[in-house]
């Protein structure tokens, strides 16, 4: 019954002249295929089926390498876009005052130029900005802040462009001692001196005195848990250019080693970095805000860094640490460290 229906819908195929010269090349090629000729003999049923798979396979194939072409094509166009620009495709911003002295340029290329208004001075600028450290993000006003009710919030920078807040603008007076610029404190459970900071530069510091390290001497005296807090001080403090010989456990109590460093360190004057604590809002420019993110890098204050921004504007600016986050660091950022800011221009209009 199967090849008599067969061979009537041959017939009725070969009934319809113009239809089959309409489609010759096709069925040349699937008569041929499928494995009958012109003497009209019905095809083996299992032959049939087999050339259908077969012919389903090409068309398949087919249709395979044409996305596969079009894949490649996408991929050769992702190819010819800008990669990551070098330092040769940056430009250099106009000199600028800084902590009452003149300074350099800073180096900025623009990632994506805006559309909008440009930032002019008494503009309200608002901005997200993110501080990028060997490629990872340290410090970012991105980063949402949790609010009540499991809420969260990233909120942008705004201030008002063209002039420096006040800390920025006068110059930078720090206290100074003459030690090891390294601060300890005795862990009143374990009767141990723990180096809780030092000063980055500091003779500590260039020694590879760590915070979390344990002094388990000081020029021989070993018997530091018996003493106060004030006489410890004292032996570290001292005259400059004189030597003391510390004895410390590196890695404290991570440490599996019970082995001790022979530190020799000389006496030198090191400045007491100030308390961690937000920008001055009064002064200078008279609107500062976003209290909610972390601590704003001082660079963004800089009219020079910004300037000729568009509102939808990005801009990277490769940010030394004196108009960082200096000799404190932030996250992770290290002291002394300069860094990555890329920052993006959201709105910039007058104040009412």
């Amino acid at each position: 019954m199967l090849t008599a229906s067969y061979a009537m819908r041959y017939e009725c195929r070969a009934s319809h002249g113009p239809r089959v010269s309409a489609v010759s090349k096709s069925s040349e090629l699937v008569s041929h295929d499928i494995g009958y000729s012109e003497q009209r003999h019905a095809p083996d049923l299992r032959t049939q089926t087999l050339s259908r798979r077969r012919a389903s396979l090409a068309f398949f194939s087919t249709q395979l390498v044409l996305h596969s072409s079009s894949a490649l094509a996408v991929g050769f166009t992702k190819e010819l876009k800008k990669q990551t620009p070098s330092l040769d495709d940056y430009s250099v911003s106009e000199h600028f005052l800084f902590r009452s002295n003149l300074h350099e340029g800073v180096k900025f290329f623009d990632v994506r130029a805006g559309s909008g208004n440009v930032l002019d001075v008494d503009m309200v600028a608002v901005l997200h900005y993110t501080c990028r450290y060997r490629g990872l993000t340290a410090v970012s006003s991105r980063e949402a802040r949790t609010l009540g009710g499991n809420r969260t919030i990233a909120e942008p920078l705004m201030f008002r462009y063209g002039t420096l807040p006040s800390e920025y603008g006068a110059a930078l007076v720090r206290k100074s001692v003459i030690g090891i610029g390294a601060e300890v404190r005795m862990d009143p459970e374990l009767r141990q001196l723990c180096v809780v900071s030092t000063v980055y530069n500091g003779p500590a510091a260039r020694a590879g005195i760590r915070v979390g390290d344990i002094i388990t001497s000081i020029d021989g005296n070993s018997n530091l848990e018996n003493i106060s807090i004030t006489e410890i001080g004292a032996l570290l403090k001292g005259t400059a250019q004189t030597d003391v010989v510390l004895e410390v456990k590196k890695g404290g109590l991570s440490s599996i080693s019970n082995d001790v460093d022979i530190i020799v360190l000389t006496r030198e004057a090191t400045a007491i970095p100030p308390a961690k604590r937000a920008t001055e809002l009064n002064g200078g420019g008279g609107l500062f805000s976003g209290a909610g993110t972390p601590k704003v890098p001082p660079i963004v204050y800089v009219p020079e860094a910004l300037a000729g921004l568009r509102v939808g504007g990005q801009r990277n600016i490769i940010v030394p640490a004196d108009v960082g986050y200096g000799d404190e660091g932030e996250g992770e950022i290290p002291p002394g460290a300069s860094f990555l800011l890329e920052v993006e221009l959201l709105d910039a209009r007058r104040a009412a």
